[in-house]
């Protein structure tokens, strides 16, 4: 009787033991790491995304304004944002690279571009398979010569 007290308590404490450790692994997965907001939300955004869907344009604006976007993001090794180059999307970026910046959230962030136009400046969300970005900007009907301002909305995904 003795022995199996003995066991039920060495049991217990090896479960409380268990339980602290396994509760000590779960606080240090979810630490930062002391990345500030510009790098967490630079570390989401990194990479390349494309194929646009939930595309949201000015009445008499056709969605092929973002033809086949691709975006790609990079950061440098401390994790600040660093390169921006877009493709397949001329009307709203041009073809040239550049640098970005980043403010605010992954659920709601500012992209401000520098050396690409003419859209250098766009709000953000960003989850770990897609990233929309909004944009107001004008616009000019080069066959018509209608004019116009409005807001664009896409949404892609992370390639």
């Amino acid at each position: 009787m003795r022995t199996q007290l003995i066991f039920k308590r060495s049991l217990f404490a090896l479960v409380v033991v268990c339980c602290l450790a396994l509760g000590a692994c779960e606080k240090d997965l979810v630490r930062d790491h002391g990345l500030n907001a510009e790098q967490l939300v630079a570390g989401r955004l990194d990479g390349t995304w494309g194929d646009p869907t939930a595309i949201v344009t000015p009445d008499d604006i056709p969605g092929e304004i973002f033809g086949n976007m691709r975006l790609v993001f990079t950061t440098d090794a401390d994790g600040y944002p660093a390169q921006f180059s877009a493709k397949d999307c001329p009307i709203v970026f041009g073809s040239a690279a550049g640098t970005w910046s980043v403010t605010g959230t992954a659920d709601a962030a500012q992209v401000a571009l520098s050396e690409v136009g003419p859209v250098d400046e766009f709000t953000i969300n960003v989850s770990a398979t897609s990233l929309t970005l909004s944009f107001y900007m004008g616009w000019e009907n080069t066959d018509t010569g209608e004019k116009g301002e409005g807001d664009f909305s896409v949404t892609l995904t992370r390639k």
